[in-house]
């Protein structure tokens, strides 16, 4: 049966496979809102299929409704239960197997190199984010963070909680379901990776209605969704944006964004490819991290090498 190609993005592709979807993940990567960077980074396509996968089935035993289907797929595949995607502005109130269109954010900690920075600046404005104290980069929180922004527009725009709950539609239920959701999937991801010895300070989730109108876990959970540390080592896509902070390309970027807004691209030179060295260690933490969650032997000892390595190069 052949399929069709419902959606291209910048890391993933779709397919509508009869009544389901296929994503295929792609060796691609994006940052920065540049969409596909010039690099590919090899396996990475596979290991966020793996990655995902494995964290699925850990999160349903703790009670997670997700859209995966656990069925043959090919290594960087994975199967899922469709829901439509409402482009037009319409409310989506009474509507049933339709995407949120959110991505909800859960911060369990003050990472280093978190947007957080720009906007704490007192007492007030931590307590307006529903926390007791004001905090400290590479503190952890007394309690998950959640924070939202648009999903479907071209540059994702923050949202308040009640703007948020307004272009979602949610009832008062559905909403403190949706609360309640993210704030189990944060700390329950929190607890697998403390076990890895792995540190999650933040993350990115996407979310649904299925057809009772209850909140279900969608999209994938990998490295380019979470922010993951391991002996103050990156294990994330942040990896790959900390070494772009440090180009003259970055420095020129956010000024050009700011002038020239959704046509940025057409004012500044694409980005530099990743060293050599650099992008093979990254691919490797892809792969390894990927085998870890999976319980693959020996992956803990080759994630090491590859922190180890990190730490020359950033």
């Amino acid at each position: 049966m052949s399929l069709e190609l419902v959606h291209r993005g910048s890391t993933k592709d779709v397919y509508r496979d009869a009544d389901r979807y296929r994503f295929r993940f792609s060796d691609r990567f994006s940052v920065f809102d540049w969409g596909e960077m010039p690099d590919h980074l090899e396996r990475k396509g596979e290991a966020l299929a793996t990655f995902t996968k494995a964290i699925y089935r850990k999160l349903a035993a703790a009670g997670v409704r997700h859209h995966l289907i656990e069925d043959h797929a090919a290594p960087n595949e994975i199967l899922v239960r469709p829901f439509s995607v409402v482009r037009d502005g319409s409310s989506l109130a009474e509507r049933t197997n339709v995407f949120l269109p959110l991505e909800v954010i859960f911060r369990l900690g003050y990472a280093r190199g978190s947007s957080l920075a720009k906007r704490m600046k007192n007492l007030a404005d931590w307590q307006a984010a529903g926390l007791d104290r004001e905090y400290q980069e590479l503190e952890f929180f007394s309690s998950p963070v959640i924070e939202f922004t648009t999903k479907l527009e071209r540059f994702d725009r923050p949202l308040t909680h009640p703007e948020a709950r307004e272009l979602s539609g949610l009832s008062d239920r559905e909403w403190s379901s949706l609360l309640s959701l993210t704030t189990t999937i944060a700390l329950t991801l929190q607890e697998i990776f403390r076990g890895q010895d792995i540190e999650l300070w933040d993350g990115k989730i996407e979310l649904a209605l299925d057809e009772r109108r209850e909140i279900v876990l969608v999209d994938s959970i990998g490295p380019d969704e979470l922010r993951l540390t391991r002996g103050g080592a990156q294990l994330s896509k942040e990896l790959i944006r900390q070494y772009y902070r440090r180009t003259e390309w970055y420095q020129l970027l956010d000024a050009v964004k700011e002038q020239h807004g959704v046509g940025f691209k057409d004012h500044i030179a694409p980005p530099p490819p990743l060293p050599s060295e650099f992008k093979k260690t990254v691919e490797e933490m892809y792969v390894t991290l990927a085998n870890l969650v999976a319980g693959e032997a020996g992956a803990d000892e080759a994630l090491s090498r590859v922190v180890t390595r990190l730490g020359s190069f950033l």
